[in-house]
């Protein structure tokens, strides 16, 4: 099935300033946005089909509410796919049960039964149940399926593997096979570190709820992500000119191409990265017009087919320092950058609260508010935050803080976003959320 018309991808490059400083070594932020096409009106191309392991939490800490919440969701997710998808439950505790093998939807009823049967059981074999969901996937992994194990834990691994490194390197291998991982943490005590790291290992998603009436919306994103992918692998390739080197500033990993590995890319929506450019002191003279990098987007489309956009260049004037100082900066590219540091001040806040250390928190906090000031959504992110900080809430205050930090700055963001976070009419997966643990009132059906 050809869907290459539907699924091209466009590449901007935008500069904090369109101009760089002479006789000095100097820095030049680059915008660099990789977007999709907009949502097919008609002649949609259907998408491959999507095959999901989901792997439930049955241990004791999960009785009453957290199991039926979480029951209630992995119901909404087998509702929610396609004639052609494929489900598989599985559960575990200290041990791990596959309650039925990968199905079709015309067994949706069987899926349906097998969740409403779970019960609450004992330890935490986290490992073992992700593995036996991803086992059950890797058979029927192929060309055009997405295949993904959906993880839900409360707790920490206390059976069976329980060493992040040894985990998320199984997982890594797992997504290079085709299988992806998404996981989910309920409350205060799962292990934000294990769970976003599986996650990014997995070339998945990582999301939480700060209670069992949190978990829909996360669940609900990730039914409107998959049914909307248009690009997968999607991996940033720099060129840099001579005298100039860069770092991006997302934090994103390497990819198997060499370059920055970008969040997947669904319709109407961009994957971004702030490229920061250092140029060497005595590269560039006044008057002249400096070349500084070159730069393409890789992806595979929903057929497993490789593409490339055509690589877009930079080159700026170089001025010296009074013209320079006055080049207006881009508003746009100027958020994004805020937007970054605000995410590196919360994970300072985090550690400051792991030590205990809150005036450390409010410090960290505060100089993330003035930097938000022009930024009203960011504002609303600090503001949760700082309301975590003034219950002292140490455990939710430092899941909190990782994920919205995770989030701030690998979200995928709207093609024409505004400044103010007037998108809840958006799609689940482009809306701007103050706080990624709690559930927030939306405007449309999320399907």
């Amino acid at each position: 099935m050809n869907r290459e018309l539907k699924n091209e991808l466009n590449l901007v490059m935008t500069p904090a300033r369109a101009a760089v400083l002479a006789d000095h070594r100097s820095t030049v932020d680059v915008l660099v946005r990789v977007q999709a096409p907009p949502q097919p009106e008609k002649d949609r191309p259907a998408r491959g089909p999507v095959h999901v392991a989901l792997v439930v939490d049955r241990s004791g800490s999960m009785s009453g509410k957290p199991l039926a919440e979480a029951k209630r969701c992995a119901r909404m997710v087998v509702d929610g796919l396609n004639p052609g998808d494929k489900a598989a439950i599985v559960i575990y505790d200290d041990s791990v049960e596959r309650l039925t093998e990968l199905l079709g939807m015309d067994e949706r009823d069987t899926l349906r039964r097998a969740i409403d049967s779970i019960g609450s059981g004992g330890c935490t074999n986290l490992h073992g149940g992700w593995l036996a969901g991803a086992e059950t996937l890797a058979p029927h992994t192929g060309t055009g399926i997405l295949s993904r194990v959906i993880l839900l834990s409360d707790g920490r691994a206390n059976k069976g593997i329980t060493d992040v490194g040894r985990i998320t390197e199984q997982v890594a291998q797992l997504a290079d096979a085709g299988v992806t991982t998404s996981t989910y943490g309920l409350g205060h005590h799962f292990n934000e570190e294990l769970m976003t790291a599986m996650a990014d290992a997995g070339r998945g998603n990582a999301y939480y709820g700060q209670s069992a009436d949190d978990l829909a919306d996360p669940f609900q994103e990730e039914l409107a992500l998959m049914g909307a992918l248009c690009a997968r692998e999607v991996e940033l390739l720099v060129e840099t000119a001579a005298g100039v080197s860069a770092k991006v500033l997302n934090g994103y990993r390497r990819g198997a191409r060499g370059g920055w590995r970008l969040p997947d890319v669904a319709y109407e929506g961009e994957a971004w990265a702030v490229l920061q450019l250092i140029v060497e002191t005595g590269t560039a003279t006044a008057g002249e017009v400096r070349d500084l990098v070159k730069v393409r987007a890789a992806w595979r489309d929903l057929d497993g087919v490789e593409h490339e956009t055509s690589r877009e260049s930079l080159a700026l004037p170089v001025m010296p320092a009074a013209a320079y100082a006055a080049v207006a900066e881009d508003p746009l590219v100027r958020r994004r950058v805020d937007e970054l540091t605000v995410a590196g001040m919360q994970q300072t806040a985090r550690e400051a609260a792991r030590r205990h250390d809150w005036n450390a928190v409010n410090l960290a906090l505060a100089q993330a508010r003035q930097l938000a000031a022009d930024n009203p959504w960011l504002q609303g992110v600090v503001g949760e935050l700082e309301e975590l900080a003034r219950q002292r809430d140490e455990m939710m205050f430092a899941k909190e803080a990782m994920y919205s930090a995770r989030r701030v700055s690998s979200r995928l963001a709207p093609v024409n976003e505004c400044r103010d976070p007037g998108d809840m009419d958006a799609p689940d997966y482009l809306r701007r959320k103050r706080a990624q643990g709690k559930a927030e009132p939306r405007r449309r059906d999320p399907r």
